[in-house]
């Protein structure tokens, strides 16, 4: 099967050109281009999987729109470029299902096209779930979602919905109408998902009709980010929905850069104490077994002092990855220089210290193979602790019997 791709169809050699330049900054994804309809037609029925299609409006052989009816019979996601507007032309467009129609006359608009071109791509791995109702909006709602490409999962009952949250995180919920009945209340579904989720994790919009625009204001109180009246157009929805979902993108990838170590990417010491604070107060309500260890290169300076630090950093990187594949079920974190730190529930001691023994075969067998240099690694590993800082102190304290005992190896403190 071949993979995803995406067809620029524009008989412009300058405006093509920039297009799949412009879409290239974007994605390593292939791009085809087509001049006409009989060349885009060729390259569809190549077989290649067209993802999403940019096209021109009016071609040599399509000047009254012909492609777009085509693209339609494809199934094929259409961006539509178009050198001027007319409200006919905006109801036409939609009414043949298009994504998005966008007027060529700016640089800011072929951006804008080619923008919407790659988030059509990247809405095939976005989920979107809605709470439906008997308000006869739900089944426009759904259309239009799906012909953005979203994954869309329907609900009619909001436990449903909350039941299937503990499990995945969609990129956004939408709630067709302020419902109150006992089934599907809108007020409790927002409480009990703001319980766990913030407005910056999961964005909720709802959906409703201007004689309940009070409803929807005091829905916003509850935590639902926005809402959008029933009589909304394409355009309004599709705005609504991206830009709630892109902002909650953004804030969660800010949020991952100042919780994570830019050379390793694992989690820095600040993350590492929030998440396992949170983590520790758990274990104990369920009072359950929790292991903490610290993991430190052995003679990291003269790693740096003699190879070089490109090679110290190298080494980090190395021990990073191995730590957090073979430690892939638990809380994993760079607590800076050359020293590391994992936490976690268990139910079995054993089990933990014979990972800690395959960290430390793995370091000694393929440090050399991976990185040039040679080295090994010391780690102490507790399994009590009053609170968190306790039971690190502890995996350090037993660290430091490591590398006073000789290093290379896994101690315990108990």
């Amino acid at each position: 099967m071949s993979s995803d791709c995406f067809l620029i169809i524009e008989d412009q050699k300058s405006i093509a050109s920039l297009l799949k330049s412009e879409l290239e900054k974007l994605t390593s994804r292939p791009i085809y281009l087509a001049d006409t309809m009989a060349k885009a037609k060729q390259i569809i029925s190549s077989g290649k999987n067209i993802a999403v299609c940019l096209s021109d409006l009016h071609l040599a052989d399509s000047a009254n729109g012909e492609i777009v009816h085509y693209l339609k019979s494809q199934h094929i996601t259409t961006v539509v470029l178009t050198g001027s507007f007319k409200e006919e032309t905006r109801e036409e467009m939609f009414r043949l299902k298009v994504a998005d129609y966008v007027i060529k006359d700016t640089l800011s608009s072929i951006r804008y096209a080619v923008g919407i071109t790659h988030r059509l791509y990247k809405n095939a791995q976005r989920e979107v779930w809605m709470l439906s109702s008997t308000n006869h909006n739900s089944s426009m709602i759904l259309g239009m979602l799906r012909n953005h490409r979203f994954k869309v999962s329907l609900y009619e009952h909001s436990s449903e919905l909350l039941s299937d949250l503990e499990n995945t995180v969609p990129s956004l919920v939408v709630i067709d109408g302020v419902q109150t009945d006992a089934t599907n209340n809108a007020f409790e579904l927002t409480k009990k998902v703001r319980d766990t989720f913030s407005q910056n994790h999961l964005p909720i919009i709802v959906c409703e009709d201007s004689k309940n625009i009070t409803e929807a204001i005091k829905l916003m109180k509850y935590g639902v980010n926005d809402f959008f009246n029933t009589n909304f157009t394409p355009e309004e929805f599709y705005a609504r929905v991206n830009q709630n979902i892109e902002q909650a993108e953004t804030y969660q990838a800010i949020e991952r850069l100042s919780q994570t170590d830019a050379l390793t990417g694992l989690y820095n010491r600040g993350y590492f104490f929030e998440a396992g604070n949170t983590q520790f107060k758990k274990i104990q309500q369920q009072e359950g077994y929790f292991f903490t260890l610290m993991a430190d290169i052995d003679h990291f300076k003269a790693v740096n002092d003699t190879h070089g630090h490109q090679k110290g950093d190298e080494a980090i990187v190395f021990t990073a990855h191995s730590l957090q594949t073979i430690f892939a079920n638990y809380l994993v974190a760079r607590f800076g220089g050359e020293e590391f730190c994992v936490f976690g529930a268990i139910e079995d001691t054993s089990e933990v210290e014979d990972l800690c023994e395959k960290l430390r075969h793995t370091i000694e067998t393929e440090s050399e193979k991976q990185t040039g240099v040679k080295f090994t690694i010391s780690q102490g590993i507790t399994f009590s602790g009053n609170d968190l800082d306790d039971a690190v102190s502890k995996a350090d304290k037993a660290l430091y019997e490591s590398k006073e005992s000789g290093r290379n190896k896994v101690t315990t403190e108990f």
